[in-house]
């Protein structure tokens, strides 16, 4: 499914638009101080520098990587969005599912999943920016994972509560709490699994044995909040671009 981007609903609001034209300066200290105090429940005063701006790599050139190394490679991407990563890819035969705009199916995943009847060598997932959705994404792009095939999951690395908060707040970037799949994969045997140090952290993952059982860690993660992410990011196999080009071109 693709992410839902809709304004936040405060930011409709008179009172809202009058303070943000009153205190433009310091606009977002204002607005963060806001947020924190209505949802102090779930704010977190800490933040991750991933140095985002000083990273020359993105999805981009991740996927057009894997692209490459399959003669006639079959693409699939769920969640397209306005198109910028699936125009770029390098490849004739690809099928993008977006039930709003994108693409080149008009379907939530779980629908084109319930249809499809093809296998693809890569496959990408950027939809809704929900642990449940990309819990299920991911179980279903293994089950059509050509042999030797490789899947990538973004948005697996936030900074910040509010990039990470459901629902959504910020008009900024929102990673939602995909990073919670993350777990599961780190602890799911039969599955390489690696996150990139790019573009809010793009997870990748190949298949070591047949029909992998990823785990399920609902009950665990489910009511998790960003301090818990924060506090167990260490645990992840969080790699930079260069350190995984061996593994990759494996």
């Amino acid at each position: 499914m693709a992410s839902g981007r809709s304004r936040p609903f405060y930011e409709r609001t008179l009172p809202y638009r009058a303070m943000r034209f009153l205190f433009s300066p310091s606009w977002k200290r204002f607005r963060d101080f806001v947020l924190q105090r209505r949802y102090r429940r779930n704010a977190f005063d800490k933040t991750l520098d991933w140095g985002w701006g000083e990273t020359h790599f993105n999805r981009i050139a991740l996927v057009n990587l894997l692209v490459s190394r399959k003669q006639h490679c079959s693409y699939l991407e769920i969640g397209c969005a306005t198109n910028d990563l699936f125009n770029s890819v390098a490849t004739p035969d690809k099928t993008g599912v977006d039930p709003e705009r994108g693409g080149t199916i008009r379907k939530t995943s779980d629908d084109f999943f319930l249809s499809n009847d093809l296998s693809f060598d890569v496959i990408f997932i950027d939809g809704l920016h929900t642990y449940e959705q990309v819990h299920k994404d991911v179980v279903n792009s293994m089950m059509i994972l050509k042999p030797g095939g490789w899947i990538a999951i973004h948005d697996l690395l936030p900074s910040a509560w509010i990039e990470h908060h459901r629902p959504l707040l910020t008009r900024g970037a929102w990673t939602g709490d995909v990073w919670k799949v993350a777990f599961e994969l780190a602890r799911t045997e039969g599955i390489d699994f690696k996150i990139l140090k790019i573009d809010f952290g793009v997870g990748v993952l190949r298949l070591t044995r047949e029909n992998p059982e990823l785990v399920d860690m609902a009950k665990e993660l489910r009511d998790k909040e960003f301090a818990y992410f924060y506090e167990n990011v260490s645990k992840l196999p969080v790699v930079e671009w260069d350190d995984a080009q061996e593994w990759l071109r494996s």
